[in-house]
């Protein structure tokens, strides 16, 4: 499915144009249209196996030092992968030469591979016709226009590439080899001017990989935040937000304690004779009903209440400990919170115990 993207960028249009070429011939696309005036580049990518030949088209608007780019890629991840390219190229330059090293590197396996199977092509030739006496004949050389040398233009950026009928070696400052719509491979150098290092005043969001001026919060595109400072607000208010959950569950889970006092322990302090056993006085006052209400009304929540309180004090501990959150404001309420969650839950098992121990 065919998908459009728009992005700007804080350069001028003749980077992103010679970034987007250079991407489109990193990613292996044959060439259509390329120019600078337009604005326009026209590609063609293949898929299955080269089966499938698709479009990619990419307008570049300029205004004034920015432009706007305007990319249709087939699907989203083509599109995704030629905007990251891009991206990269216009914050970094030097990833640009880096790449069109990696071209003639693998240019260079192709020739070695094609090499290793002529050479097993004609082993397998000479095994089936059993060792003829043509093996012993000296090679000939056809003479042809593959001999000549190529004049071309000196200030022309686009030179003759390689050719893999021959060893293939690196220069020292290789270009990005692009194949235009005739199947000619072309070596289109890098100029130094145009892609040198912006990373100084150029970002790239992570999500979108839309360039931004370093120090913008947002991502202009997508709306994301890209500094610590963007997501320091809610951060901290996540933080006190949690830790004054945490001592308010805490709370609730020590007060809701005081339901099995009322209901277990004050009937046996009121009950005669007095001189009997605390204990004995709760066995006696024990039933069903009584364990029954403790249990819903007042055990139970205070449980509830207190790994509640612990859950959210290990909440505010987190975005507390994160180094975008530079104030501290809410540890405090979070260990008390935290301490008062364990104490809920202690005094819910101990009331548990005493009503075991009681039955007994």
């Amino acid at each position: 499915m065919a998908v459009t993207e728009i992005r700007a960028f804080p350069v001028n249009s003749t980077v992103v144009m010679r970034s987007t070429l250079f991407a489109l011939a990193n990613l292996g696309a044959t060439l259509q249209t390329y120019n600078e005036e337009s604005g326009v580049i026209v590609a063609t990518v293949s898929r299955w196996l080269g089966l499938q030949k698709q479009e990619v088209v990419a307008r570049v608007r300029s205004f004034e030092q920015t432009c706007q780019l305007e990319l249709d890629a087939p699907d989203v991840e083509k599109a995704r992968e030629l905007l990251q390219l891009i991206a990269t190229y216009v914050r970094d330059g030097g990833r640009v030469q880096a790449n069109a090293t990696m071209q003639w590197v693998d240019l260079q396996r192709q020739q070695a591979s094609k090499a290793k199977r002529q050479e097993l092509t004609g082993k397998a030739r000479t095994l089936l016709s059993g060792g003829g006496s043509g093996s012993n004949l000296p090679a000939v050389v056809e003479e042809g226009a593959t001999n000549l040398p190529v004049v071309t233009d000196a200030a022309d950026p686009a030179q003759p590439g390689p050719s893999l009928n021959a060893p293939v070696a690196i220069p020292d400052n290789p270009g990005v080899l692009v194949k235009n719509n005739r199947q000619m491979l072309l070596e289109l150098k890098v100029d130094p001017q145009t892609f040198t290092d912006r990373t100084g005043f150029v970002n790239m969001c992570q999500v979108c990989y839309a360039p931004a001026l370093r120090g913008s919060a947002f991502c202009p595109n997508c709306g994301r935040p890209m500094t610590l400072e963007a997501v320091q607000p809610e951060l901290r208010g996540n933080a006190q937000k949690s830790a004054r959950s945490g001592l308010t569950y805490g709370l609730v889970g020590l007060a809701l304690n005081v339901v099995p006092l009322l209901i277990l322990v004050l009937p046996a302090l009121l009950a005669e004779p007095a001189t009997a056993p605390l204990l004995d006085r709760i066995r006696e006052t024990l039933s069903p009903l009584t364990i029954a209400l403790a249990a819903i009304l007042g055990i139970l929540p205070a449980m509830v209440c207190g790994f509640l309180a612990l859950r959210q004090g290990q909440r505010a501990a987190w975005f507390l400990n994160l180094p975008a959150v530079l104030e501290q404001n809410g540890r405090g309420q979070a260990g008390l919170g935290t301490a008062l969650g364990w104490l809920s839950i202690y005094a819910g098992v101990a009331w548990i115990l005493l009503i075991v121990i009681a039955l007994l």
